[in-house]
């Protein structure tokens, strides 16, 4: 008979250290897919996490993944990966701000243009069952915004393997429409060219909002491209 996931008793799997709390699951099977690396997450057959096979994870597998959360004391280790989480957030608001965007302590960058996109960030490597949870909540939150229309989701994550994971995780829920994924050294490079004079704001806010892509690096690839041409265009997307 299984283990009764109320039960403090049962074993318990910690699987994620994320916003300040540590998440752990009883269900071996979740534990196992919520830690594979990003490496594996993306060369895994999105159809092995049907819930159509008894051999594959059931849906509601995902769902007792937040009912399950326990808050653990903190530590040594936690009060680390507290400030390398607000390192990191301090790092992309610096790059925001230096792109010409207004950045709030809740994420939210807002352009003169009135584009606004709505932060989030992951300092380290995530799996893509990781991913596609916090890409599920973005999408609520986004929802029930009173500026939605106006309004992108942007996850900027520690490198681009990273940005891969996001990026198969907003095409799997169609969010394309909605969201985009930027590697911390696209921004940053990003931040250089605008330094430089290479790329204004406006360019900058079409790389970041979802118009025409997904991905920061693919279109960043685009500008180095055009800059052995003619000057870039702000309406080219």
């Amino acid at each position: 008979m299984p283990d009764d996931p109320n039960d403090p008793r049962s074993e318990r799997h910690a699987v994620l250290d994320v916003f300040g709390l540590k998440l752990e699951v009883s269900n071996p099977r979740l534990a196992e897919l919520l830690t594979m690396n990003a490496k594996e997450a993306l060369t895994t057959d999105l159809r092995e996490l049907s819930p159509r096979s008894e051999e594959r994870m059931r849906a509601e597998d995902i769902a007792q993944a937040m009912p399950e959360m326990m808050v653990s004391a903190p530590s040594p280790h936690d009060d680390d990966v507290a400030r390398i989480r607000k390192e990191f957030r301090m790092r992309v608001a610096e790059a925001g701000q230096a792109l010409g965007f207004e950045t709030r302590p809740d994420g939210l960058w807002i352009s003169p243009t009135g584009v606004r996109i709505l932060t989030r960030t992951a300092e380290r490597p995530l799996s893509l069952a990781a991913a596609t949870h916090f890409v599920g909540e973005m999408s609520l939150i986004h929802q029930q915004r009173e500026d939605a229309s106006e309004c992108a989701v942007l996850f900027v994550v520690c490198d681009q393997q990273t940005a891969d994971v996001f990026k198969v995780a907003i095409r799997q829920r169609r969010l394309y429409n909605v969201m985009r994924t930027a590697g911390i050294d696209n921004l940053e490079e990003m931040r250089a060219m605008v330094h430089g004079g290479t790329l204004s704001h406006q360019q900058a806010t079409l790389l970041l909002a979802p118009v025409a892509n997904i991905d920061v690096g693919e279109m960043m690839a685009v500008l180095h491209a055009q800059s052995a041409g003619p000057e870039f265009p702000v309406d080219v997307l």
